[in-house]
């Protein structure tokens, strides 16, 4: 089903928890986000005429924050429908992709760089401005605030760490809060809007890249599973083809379908041995590898015709009672067998012993 929701495109789209609500917001033209429910039919319950961005609370989503130009954040009560908070720093850093944020207990609020006690409500701190487009997100920890390449620590606003690799990343973490995943930011041409075409994957406890996922195609957005265990990626096509689509990964699935394509690709050309079927390889006859993988060859000269040591050699003669023993254990004559010159100094060998 597809429904009218703005008159401009759609670039933010949040359901609930309970999937009774939806939120979502657009880039031009008021008012910018709305809140739908979601049941038998999918009703408009409020519209948000200046809240250019709009996220449910995150421990109980009783609540809405919304981000306005200059930095203002605006908290509305979700019960009542009633604004309950406005937000508004004394000075603001002026980020260009603001996005007002919950952190995972709903006591506190990040806008604009700019962190604030919801309860109070006051503003606690105010951390450097050292990228001109992300404001930051609270780590699902919620000890940390990630702001583009900077780690910064909420209880002592003090910076961790930098990660180079989150330049310019907008950051979506995993339902389990163990894995961060990085998508760059389009890139305003002059005559295009351009898209990576790939995201990455870190770990959420040392922000270590685990890979980066090539796609091909431009990515917009991406979201996981409740579970996990699957990957929503919305992609948009390069060159001619335009149309956007959404593509579902299952993580952890691409090792093992490799790994089972290779078993089957072995089954079908019948196994790693049978480029050897002539024995090659295996000591089974027939090549040069024979003799370097079993060493020095019996007959002296390495074929089934004696070199001319072999017939000089005194100690290689063989008597006629011999050969006539042979013959009678053999049931065949010497002439009759293609390694017959090989069997005769085994066998003077042996009886040597």
């Amino acid at each position: 089903t597809t429904y009218q929701c703005h008159d401009s495109y759609v670039y933010h789209v949040q359901p609930s928890r309970d999937s009774k609500l939806v939120i979502t917001s657009s880039s031009w033209r008021t008012p910018y986000s709305k809140l739908w429910s979601v049941g038998d039919f999918f009703d408009e319950k409020k519209q948000f005429k200046d809240e250019e961005y709009l996220e449910f609370s995150c421990n109980v989503q009783d609540k809405v924050v919304g981000t306005q130009s200059d930095a203002v954040a605006t908290i509305y009560d979700l019960h009542t429908g009633q604004l309950s908070r406005t937000l508004k720093p004394t000075s603001s850093n002026g980020y260009s992709r603001n996005r007002a944020t919950f952190d995972p207990t709903d006591d506190l609020i990040l806008s604009d760089g700019v962190l604030w006690d919801y309860r109070a409500p006051r503003q606690i701190h105010k951390f450097d401005k050292l990228n001109q487009t992300l404001s930051g997100v609270f780590h699902p920890n919620g000890l940390e605030i990630i702001s583009n390449t900077e780690v910064w620590d909420i209880r002592t606003f003090h910076l961790l760490r930098t990660v180079p690799q989150l330049d310019q990343c907008q950051i979506v973490f995993n339902s389990g809060g163990e894995v961060i995943f990085g998508l760059n930011l389009e890139q305003e041409l002059e005559d295009e809007t351009k898209f990576e075409t790939a995201f990455k994957t870190f770990d959420a406890s040392d922000y270590s890249l685990i890979a980066t996922i090539e796609t091909k195609k431009s990515v917009l957005g991406l979201c996981s599973s409740w579970d996990d265990q699957s990957l929503a990626v919305v992609e948009q096509g390069n060159g001619e083809c335009v149309e956007s689509a959404v593509r579902m990964y299952d993580v952890g699935r691409l090792r093992a379908e490799e790994e089972d394509q290779e078993d089957d690709g072995e089954d079908e050309d019948g196994g790693p041995d049978d480029d050897d079927s002539d024995g090659s390889s295996d000591g089974m006859g027939g090549g040069d590898d024979n003799d370097d993988e079993y060493g020095e060859d019996l007959s002296g000269s390495g074929s089934g015709t004696p070199s001319e040591d072999d017939l000089d050699d005194p100690d290689d003669e063989v008597d006629a009672d011999e050969v006539e023993d042979l013959d009678d254990d053999d049931g065949g004559t010497i002439a009759d067998d293609d390694d017959s010159w090989e069997d005769i100094e085994v066998e003077e060998e042996v009886g040597g012993d």
